[in-house]
């Protein structure tokens, strides 16, 4: 009987033993996926999984835009008064509309403030307004190259490659900066690409094309577009007050601009605004068509309302609104690790994140309406505390929601 004890005794711990093993390894390997996702966001991409070529909002452009330095924020010719010290702490804090403020008080005792007031322009992506003092605080003596950096991407942001061309090669000559020196090149690439461009317009949207290579197809680009501008804007009570810009290319040419993926059938750039779209053999492919344009629209509606926006919201809406509501998907990815990017290298993560953020946004729009999806949006606009922007749509926090929802 003492052996048999000890045989029973010896059978219950190796039993124990495979059981604690098996459960080891699946919290490894769920935690190996989590640390390879949160490793891979570094880029943003569309890749929905029942389409090999789908839509995206703004992967990570081949050149960032300038970093900006310290000592740009206020140039040392400026005094060091309270004024100018709150400047920095609200530039330090991301708060650049005040910035822009309190510098602009500064720039009118020393017209070399102008450069701090461009800068915060610039980063809160009013490139008008960033140009305007860019060209005061380069005429008052600022930090040249500073000056002369800055303006070659807002020119660029607002489709103006030649003025763009010129400041970075003004900069070059002072600096020979490799993140500029690869600038110059994509603006080269850019314009070279622009050679034969066409544009046709509406009050809504200005189409950009090649003359030689797509002018049969503008007018079902526009008509496909004004039909998402009309049919979203009527669910949302929401219409983009400025005409939105598209742009077509060849197939190669979208590849060598915008260096997205083979996969990719769509961009938009949350840096300019524009959408990009390869149309080479999308003549008797309207409803794919259909589905990229209204896809990458909705970007661009969501980009006019909030220029910051969790990505699962952005992808999820344009997911809603170009193929319908989604079935319900668990939620086998944090939803807070889709606030910034789906990463680049596991296609099998990428698909996941695109259904997941499309069940989100289909249940929230499903229980709630999408005049409480705007609403978070307008939130957005004005402040980025998502937690209150969601609690205020929503009813509750985001915090609640991404630990609840799905699971």
């Amino acid at each position: 009987m003492h052996l048999l004890a000890v045989v029973f005794r010896i059978v219950a711990y190796l039993l124990i033993a495979v059981l604690v093993a098996v459960n080891f390894h699946f919290y490894m390997v769920k935690r190996s996926d989590e640390a390879r996702l949160k490793a891979d966001q570094v880029a943003v991409q569309s890749a929905p999984p029942e389409a090999p070529s789908a839509p995206g909002v703004e992967q990570l452009p081949p050149v960032e835009p300038p970093k900006t330095r310290p000592e740009e924020i206020l140039t040392p010719g400026i005094d060091n008064s309270a004024l100018a010290k709150r400047a920095q702490e609200s530039f330090q804090k991301k708060d650049y509309k005040t910035s822009a403020d309190l510098c602009r008080q500064l720039a009118e005792k020393n017209s070399k403030a102008h450069l701090c007031v461009g800068i915060s322009f610039f980063l809160m992506g009013d490139y008008p307004h960033a140009i305007t003092d860019l060209e005061k605080a380069l005429e008052a003596g600022a930090n040249e190259y500073a000056c002369r950096r800055y303006l070659a991407f807002a020119y660029y942001y607002k489709h103006d490659f030649d003025r763009g061309l010129l400041h970075a090669e003004k900069a070059l000559a002072i600096n020979k900066d490799n993140e500029l020196v690869s600038f110059h090149a994509r603006l080269m690439r850019e314009k070279n690409a622009h050679r034969n461009f066409a544009s046709e317009s509406t009050n809504h949207f200005k189409v950009q094309f090649d003359g030689y290579e797509h002018g049969g197809l503008s007018r079902t680009v526009i008509g496909i577009l004004e039909d998402a501008y009309s049919q979203i804007g009527r669910d949302l009570d929401y219409y983009p007050s400025e005409p939105i810009t598209v742009i077509l290319y060849t197939n190669q040419d979208f590849r060598d601009v915008t260096h997205a993926p083979g996969w990719s059938g769509g961009y938009f750039d949350l840096k300019d605004g524009k959408i990009r779209v390869p149309v080479r053999g999308a003549e008797g492919k309207e409803a794919l068509l259909k589905t990229v344009l209204f896809h990458e629209y909705v970007h661009a509606l969501i980009y006019s309302i909030a220029k910051s926006c969790p990505l699962w919201v952005h992808e999820g809406m344009a997911e809603y609104y170009s193929k319908g509501p989604s079935q319900r998907v668990g939620q086998s990815i944090p939803l807070n690790y889709l606030d910034n990017s789906f990463g680049q290298r596991d296609m099998r993560l990428i698909q996941l994140a695109y259904m997941q953020s499309h069940s989100a946004v289909s249940y929230l729009m499903e229980k709630f309406g999408p005049g409480r999806m705007k609403d978070m949006l307008i939130s957005l606009s004005k402040s980025s505390d998502l937690n209150q922007a969601f609690t205020m749509a929503f009813q509750m926090s985001y915090t609640e929601f991404s630990e609840k929802w799905g699971k």
